[in-house]
């Protein structure tokens, strides 16, 4: 059936009154939109107008003025002031780079590492806690054989005299330890404690009952100078020195938690003893023990 449209407006849309038929105004939205937006600056001007009436909102125009005019001269000072920067960072780098060229040539580079390398003895020179300690070797074994003693006394049994001889046997030993770097009973050429005495003339024999024992009892022990040593990078800054009564009192009671050399220590046949001390010139300390 044919309808003649009769439309009526009503939201944006023409509405027939005779059919459901509508169509679209797409100008609503446009001019609703444009009434919205003159109304709402029409409302701020209107706030800002009442409070500038009241005092609220008060202009400068000389302070105004005065910024509008100085914007210029502040970007042309900015601009002055990063050329000026930018040309003094470069100069400093450039200046860095030279005295590094200087400074890294060879003749500089080896000064450099024998500088590093004077460290170590100028912090024990100029600091007295990290000198390294004189030590005497002489009073070092005397200590090592008190406290030896000390031990065997505890024990119940009788004191070992220090034999000089016997002591030339062990200072032997230890010196060639230090020398050549090794720790062990038996020489790098395969002598054991009883070949190096006779070697020397020294003869070791005990009668027990009906029994004849020969040879040398012997303990060794490697100990050091320092128990810590603190370092920045590769180079020694400071050091737990040791004294003479701790190096000889950690030999000994090292030896008393070692099963064969605390039974060398607490062997009642043994009367005598020689101690040899040598200090290597990596600051470790060779002591050697022997028992007849």
């Amino acid at each position: 059936m044919d309808c003649n449209h009769n439309y009526l407006f009503t939201e944006g849309y023409f509405r027939c009154t005779k059919c459901s038929h509508q169509k679209y105004d797409k100008s609503y939205n446009k001019n609703n939109t444009k009434i919205n937006l003159g109304l709402g600056i029409s409302i701020i001007a209107i706030i800002v107008g009442l409070l500038f009436v009241n005092g609220i909102i008060e202009f400068n125009q000389e302070n105004l003025d005065e910024s509008y005019q100085s914007i210029p001269e502040s970007v042309i000072e900015a601009s002055g002031l990063s050329k000026d920067l930018v040309d003094e960072t470069s100069n400093m780098i450039d200046q860095t780079q030279d005295e590094q060229r200087e400074y890294l040539e060879p003749a500089s580079s080896n000064k450099i590492i024998d500088d590093l390398k004077q460290i170590p003895d100028q912090i024990k020179k100029n600091n007295p806690l990290n000198e390294k300690p004189v030590i005497d070797k002489t009073e070092l074994e005397i200590l090592v054989h008190q406290f030896t003693n000390q031990y065997r006394i505890q024990h119940g049994l009788e004191p070992v005299s220090l034999d000089e001889n016997l002591s030339i046997v062990a200072r032997g030993h230890s010196k060639d330890m230090a020398i050549q770097d090794y720790f062990a009973h038996i020489t790098p050429e395969g002598i054991d404690p009883t070949g190096r005495a006779t070697k020397l003339g020294y003869n070791c024999q005990k009668i027990v009952g009906n029994l004849i024992y020969s040879g040398i009892g012997e303990n060794i022990f490697q100990n050091n100078l320092y128990d810590t040593v603190w370092y920045v990078g590769d180079i020694p800054t400071s050091y737990d020195w040791n004294t003479q009564e701790e190096i000889a009192e950690s030999t000994v009671d090292g030896w008393m938690n070692s099963q064969g050399h605390r039974k060398n220590i607490l062997t009642g046949m043994f009367d005598r003893e020689g101690i040899g001390v040598e200090i290597a010139k990596n600051d470790k300390v060779y002591i050697t023990q022997n028992f007849c």
